[in-house]
This record gives C-alpha cells, structure tokens and sequence, in this order.
C-alpha cells in the first residue's frame, strides 16, 4: 500500500488495485484536510454537518465524480448488504455494513477507524464490493456473505477476483474479552490459528487473518490478496483510531470507470 495525492488530498492505495485499468480506489489519510480540521468522512464524528458534506465532495472531487456519486452507508456491525445502482435511495443504505455494484461510475465506500475494510473487484464480470467488518462482522462472516452475493448477482468466482484488506488494528494491538473469544472459535474453530491466548480468558485476534480466511475459502488466489499491514492504533498518525479515543472515520472506496 503506497501514500499518494490527488487534488490536494493525501489518500492510501493498494499496489495490486492501482495495476488495474478502468479502476479506482481510496483509503482516505486523518490528514487529508485541505483546511486545518482532520478529514473525518462520518456524520457522528463531528458537531458541524457542512464540514462533512464538504469533505465528502472533496473525496468525490478526487474520483472525478459528483458528490452523489459518492455511497457511504450507515453502519451497524451487522450483515446487511446492499446492491447499489444509481438511482437507489439513501434510505436503502440505512443499517449496512456492504455494498456491491456492477455499474460504472458509482463509488462504494465504507468507514472505519479500527475495524477492517475489504475491498473487492471482479476483474471478469466487472463488479465491486465495499465491506465494514469488525469483530461481530467478522465472526458473523459478512466477507463471505458479500461474496455469495457477487456470485449470484454477478457471476462472481473467487479466480476472478482482487482482494484488498485495509487499514485497522493489528493483531499486536487488540486483546478481546471472553464473549469474542468464544464467538471466534464458533465461526472459524478451536484451530484456526486466530488468537494469541493472554490472561483471564482474553486474546489477542488477527482480524486480517480472519477475513483473509473468508477470501481463500471461495476460492480467491492468495497472490489476490493485499493486506496493507497498517495498524490503526500504531499508525495513528495517519488513521483514525477508535482504541486511541478518536471520534474521527477514515473511508475505504473503489469505483470502476
């Protein structure tokens, strides 16, 4: 994953998306502001609404489309997916943590500021996925419930795809309670190699490694998969992190032309 700038806004990529012709992608960077506010992409995370809604004109501005353009969902640590087109209703997007599309022209984009983002792009039926997953996300398998989803939608094969898994926090830095432990070893098995056990019945968890496990089990090439290998807590200089105490979110988009 390399830092780069474009009108002005300092934003992330994936190396194996930036190959991809007709395709593009972000990771927004808490310093992305062209005014000396942090570039927080989320509603609840700021007092001023117009201070959003520019911010999220300033990242449409960089894809090169208009703010509508631009679908951000309202997340909830859930399962919901949503298949976007252009003339869907904002309200559809209530209560989602995915999106899919096969149209041109519209950007899929969800926020984070620890929990891990997926990004995915069918390179042969030319459709892409936008996935919020953290902890309850991630056990509750909605990587792998995006991907049903592409294949009955779309077509979708796991060789057809790139996968791109985003900055949040690492293994290192997040110990989980007894209630995700024991979740954890319900969805991917007492072996799965998931968790560093610490103290009182707590873990470590490697949320990378989970959701990579979703990908690699409908069939994407391991060689598909990039894992930025950013954490949000110790990056935090460039990410948003809620472990940190930040109220700010990054987003993570993709978009075909």
């Amino acid at each position: 994953m390399e830092k780069i700038n474009i009108n002005g806004l300092d934003l992330w990529q994936f190396n194996s998306f930036a190959r991809e012709s007709g395709l593009k992608h972000f990771v927004t960077d808490r310093r992305s502001a062209l005014a000396d506010r942090e570039f927080t992409l989320s509603f609840s995370s700021s007092p001023d609404r117009n201070e959003i809604l520019q911010n999220r004109r300033l990242l449409a501005g960089a894809m090169g489309i208009s703010d509508d353009r631009l679908y951000l969902p309202t997340q909830v640590h859930e399962t919901n997916i949503v298949h976007v087109t252009a003339d869907i209703s904002r309200d559809a997007l209530l209560n989602t943590d995915a999106l899919v599309t096969d149209e041109a022209g519209v950007c899929l984009a969800v926020m984070s500021a620890d929990c891990v983002p997926v990004l995915l792009y069918d390179r042969r039926n030319k459709a892409i996925a936008a996935i919020h997953a953290g902890w309850r996300g991630t056990v509750a398998k909605i990587v792998d419930k995006t991907l049903q989803l592409m294949n009955s939608k779309f077509g979708t094969r796991g060789r057809d795809l790139v996968a791109g898994i985003g900055p949040s926090v690492c293994q290192e830095s997040y110990e989980v309670g007894e209630e995700v432990v024991g979740k954890v070893k319900s969805a991917f098995g007492e072996a799965s190699g998931l968790m560093i056990p610490t103290t009182e019945n707590k873990a470590m968890l490697d949320l990378w490694k989970a959701n990579k496990i979703q990908l690699l089990e409908f069939g994407v090439g391991e060689a598909d998969i990039e894992i930025s290998n950013l954490c949000t807590v110790k990056k935090n200089e460039y990410f948003f992190s809620a472990r940190k105490g930040d109220t700010g979110r990054f987003a993570a988009g993709i978009m075909m032309q």
